[in-house]
Parts: structure tokens; C-alpha cells; sequence
């Protein structure tokens, strides 16, 4: 690959140097028979010249017996290839007054032919000029066609320069330069078909028919990261079935939403704390308090249960914190590699944590901007991968489970089988907390609906499975 594109590189600057050169110096023509025309035509003789030279600087000719000097040039006159050699030049008018330049070789007082000289030639030559000139355009438009093809199929590999390090004269060699990508980076219509399907098949995630401008944003972060040029690109390279794709589970992570916040919501917590806690205390201090956190994202909601339940210890009844166990599960691999490391930066902490908790329960790291959640709240807490396509069967029994804010993405049909998986892995009256937005599609009646003022619970009826 590196030798083909040198290679139309090098054709291509050899097609410039080589236009370059026709423009500014005409074409190499044989000019042979044009000397020996001439020098039949216009004597060579130094010491008339001599004269003739003399004569023009004192402005004036004694012999100019004929006027030829003051004759003004002929609009027609051609010099044959000299005109090629200067197609681009233009022949400056004489100011008044001004004595025109005898022709070198004429001796004074000699009747001088005409200034035309190719009105002078014998047939043979006029032709020969003629066809030279054929050959001239013929051979200027096959430079210019080789040059247009090197451009074409070098445009893809030519190196941009970048406006930082490179001059901003486009003559000169970029000092250095990145690949360019495609002009359009956009996903196609066709590809994003295509990338629907699979971005349901692998998270659920229902994109309908115009959500084009969502997989350009969140894809082109991804660009510069896995040196592709487009979104189509990328996706064709997300979607390759092979172990330990890590485009594909980068592009995943990209298309979930990984926004939360600490205590989202606050209801929730509310009624953890006042309604489901006590309760589940109530059922013995050896009671094994078992909670669940779908989809957690970067581990606040399930860090935010566990501080729920040491600051509970103040109450009478009280779950035991050492008989407390928290699950967070979710489908990024980075995502749960940020949980488990259980450090936040400021915006993070700013975002629903209020100064008292942030005092209490995190430690200061040698990052400034870096805090670390409490090993006594981190130890309470369990991650795994989990898709929630995939079985739960390897999950078990929980008295609650937290599944906020995620349904909201999947289509109905896939919104009934997961609240179906979820019913199965509560215990008999356990608690199902959704999102606020969020709705028990295909199995309401098994659940008795609980309001909290604000917000709703859901306590599982007992039932036989």
C-alpha cells in the first residue's frame, strides 16, 4: 500500500514539474529550419548592428531611408514558436515618441522585408510550424490529463497539513500532516438500517428511523480513537463477529446512556430508608438483605444504597450493614471498571451528593480532583457483567431490585421480557423501583403498586411460579 500510493504521488509531481515547465518554457520544438529561414531572410552583420545599436541611442537613424524604424509594429505579426514559448506574455504598447528596435542584422538604408516572417517562409515551413504547434496542444493535453488522473486517485491519501505546524504557503511541503477523512462522515441511510438491527439484537437499544443524527455524534468520538475515516466505517468493524471486538464493545458503550447521578431522584431513597429497610429488618438481624442495581452505569445508584443503609444504623431497627449485599450489574466493560475503582472526579461528586455525605463517606486521593468512595461502603458492593438480554438465571433471589431509567430504550415486546427475567429474581413481596417514566408492561398484575408521595414502588404479590 505504501509503495502504490508513492508511486502515484511521484507520477503526480512529475506531471506538475512537467506542466510547469510547457507553461513557463514552451515546448522543446526543432527549431532548426526557423534559424535557417531567418538567417537567410536577416544577414547577420556585426558592425550594421553595431550601427543600428548606435543609432538607437541617440534616438534617431540616419540611414532609416525607408521609415522602416518608425513604423509601428504589425498587429499580425507571429514569430512562430516564440509566441508558444510566451503564450502568456503581452506585448506592451510603445509610448508616443518612442523610435521602435531595428531588427538585428539589417544593414542601413536596406530595403527590409516584412516584419511578418512567416508571410516570408517557403510553404514547407509554415507547415512544418503548423504541425509542431498540433503536436504542442496535443501533447499540453496529455500532460494535463495524466496530471488530473494522479490527482484523483492520490486525493484520498494526500496528507492535510495541519494549520499548527505546517506553512501556511500551500507551495511548500507541510512540516506535518494527519490522513484526511472522508467528506462525509455521516452514516448512510443503508448502514444505518443495518446498524439498527444489530444495536437491538445486541443491547436492546431501539433506534427507529431517525435517529441518524445519535449514532453520528456518538460514533464520531470514536474516529480519531480507532483511525477510521467514517461512521460507516466503524460500524462495519463493530459488527464483525470475532472474539474480543473491542471496537464492538466500544461502539456498545458509546450508543448506552451512561448518565446518572447520586440519589436520582431522592424518592427512591426515601423509601428504601422508611418503608423497605425496616421491614426487611423486622425479619431478624441475620436476615441476608439481598439488592440488586441493574444497569448501574458508573456505580452511583448502587455506592448511593449502600450509604443508605450505614446511615440507618442509627435507628433502632436497623439492617446490619456486614449482612448487606449490593449487586451492580451493566453491559460496559469500562463502565464496571470504573465502578469497582470507585473514584470520582468533582463534577461527579457535585452532581446529587450533598457536602455531609461527601465528607463522611469519600477519601481525598493525591489527584486533587479525584475522590475515592469509602472502603467500608466499596466492600458492601459486588459488580458483574450483565445484559439484560441475556439470562439471569446465575443472578438468584433478591428482596429488592433497582432498574431505573433503562426500559425506557427498548421496545415494548423487550421492555415485557426483561420486567418478566426481573419477576423471577424477586422474593416472595419483594420490591421492584423503577424509573419515574417507566411503566410495568406485561406483568402490572402481579405487582401491587405502592405510592410514596412523590413517586411509586412496587411490591411483588405472592404467587406461584
Amino acid at each position: 500500500m505504501f509503495f502504490s500510493l508513492f508511486g502515484k504521488k511521484k507520477k503526480k509531481e512529475e506531471a506538475t514539474e512537467e506542466l510547469d515547465s510547457i507553461e513557463n518554457n514552451g515546448f522543446p520544438f526543432n527549431d532548426t529550419e526557423d534559424k535557417k529561414e531567418e538567417k537567410r531572410d536577416f544577414p547577420f552583420d556585426s558592425n550594421s548592428t553595431r550601427s543600428n545599436l548606435s543609432d538607437l541611442s541617440s534616438g534617431t537613424s540616419s540611414d532609416d531611408k525607408g521609415g522602416i524604424l518608425n513604423r509601428p509594429l504589425s498587429s499580425g505579426t507571429n514569430t512562430g514558436s516564440s509566441i508558444l514559448k510566451n503564450r502568456n506574455s503581452t506585448v506592451k504598447p510603445q509610448s508616443a515618441g518612442t523610435t521602435p528596435r531595428p531588427v538585428l542584422g539589417q544593414a542601413a538604408g536596406a530595403n527590409r522585408p516584412p516584419l511578418n516572417t512567416t508571410a516570408a517562409r517557403p510553404a514547407a515551413t509554415a507547415a512544418a510550424s503548423s504541425t509542431a504547434q498540433t503536436e504542442a496542444a496535443k501533447r499540453l493535453a496529455e500532460v494535463r490529463a495524466r496530471l488530473a488522473a494522479a490527482g484523483k486517485s492520490t486525493a484520498s491519501a494526500t496528507p492535510r497539513p495541519d494549520p499548527k505546524t505546517s506553512s501556511r504557503d500551500p507551495d511548500k511541503v507541510p512540516l506535518k500532516s494527519r490522513p484526511v477523512l472522508g467528506e462525509n462522515k455521516d452514516v448512510s441511510d443503508v448502514q444505518y438500517r443495518r446498524f439498527s438491527s444489530f444495536i437491538e439484537e445486541k443491547c436492546g437499544i431501539v433506534l427507529g428511523n431517525t435517529k441518524q443524527y445519535l449514532v453520528n455524534s456518538r460514533l464520531s468520538t470514536l474516529l480519531d480513537k480507532f483511525h477510521m475515516a467514517t461512521v460507516d466505517d466503524i460500524i462495519n468493524a463493530a459488527m464483525e463477529e470475532k472474539p474480543n471486538n473491542v471496537i464492538q464493545d466500544a461502539v456498545i458503550d458509546a450508543m448506552t446512556t451512561n448518565e446518572t447521578l447520586w440519589f436520582r431522584d431522592t424518592y427512591p431513597y426515601l423509601a428504601l430508608q422508611n418503608i423497605i429497610l425496616p421491614e426487611l429488618a423486622a425479619k431478624g438481624k441475620d436476615y441476608p438483605v439481598k439488592i440488586w442495581s441493574a444497569a448501574c452505569s458508573s456505580g452511583q445508584e448502587p455506592y448511593s444504597i449502600a450509604i443508605v443503609i450505614q446511615e440507618q444504623l442509627t435507628h433502632m431497627v436497623h439492617v446490619d450493614p456486614n449482612k448487606a449485599h449490593i449487586v451492580g450489574t451493566d453491559l460496559s466493560p469500562e463502565m464496571l471498571a470504573h465502578c469497582k475503582a470507585g473514584l470520582y472526579d468533582a463534577h461527579a461528586l457535585s452532581r446529587g451528593l450533598s457536602p455531609e455525605r461527601k465528607s463522611k463517606y469519600f477519601r481525598r486521593t493525591r489527584n486533587p480532583n479525584m475522590m475515592q468512595i469509602d472502603p467500608k461502603i466499596k466492600r458492601m458492593v459486588e459488580f458483574r457483567p450483565l445484559n439484560l438480554l441475556g439470562s439471569f438465571a446465575l443472578m438468584g433471589k433478591y428482596d429488592v431490585i433497582f432498574c431505573r431509567n433503562v426500559l425506557i430504550y427498548f421496545s415494548n415486546d423487550i421492555k415485557a421480557q426483561i420486567l418478566k427475567k426481573l419477576t423471577m429474581c424477586l422474593n416472595p413481596g419483594g420490591y421492584l423501583i423503577l424509573g419515574s417514566t417507566e411503566s410495568l408492561t406485561g406483568v402490572a398484575e402481579k405487582y401491587e403498586m405502592m405510592r410514596c408521595n412523590p413517586g411509586i414502588i412496587y411490591k411483588l404479590k405472592p404467587q406461584k411460579f
